[in-house]
């Protein structure tokens, strides 16, 4: 009878621990995909700006090349494109 106890308890210690691990995978997943989410908030908005910038300077001296700090940017017909880092982006011309 005590053998059969200590089964259960440990049996059920086993599965009280495999659900907890379980939790703990879909908490860290699901916090990985909420910092890809902001980083690609932050790039979107650093997009955007940059996207005013170029539209505006381009309005202002119709110079088509333009370096914003580590940002070149480009304008080619209607479009404005960004090469931030080793990605390049194309966003409307805004102005």
């Amino acid at each position: 009878m005590i053998k059969k106890r200590r089964a259960s308890v440990l049996v059920s210690s086993l599965v009280l621990l495999g659900l907890l691990g379980g939790v703990m995978i879909l908490q860290n997943i699901t916090f990985n995909a909420q910092l890809k989410s902001r980083s690609q908030m932050i790039i979107l908005t650093k997009l955007d700006q940059i996207q005013l910038q170029a539209s505006l300077a381009y309005h202002k001296s119709n110079h088509q090349n333009r370096k914003f700090g580590h940002v070149k940017t480009t304008v080619v017909k209607n479009n404005i494109v960004i090469e931030l880092g080793n990605k390049t982006y194309t966003r409307e011309l805004l102005v």
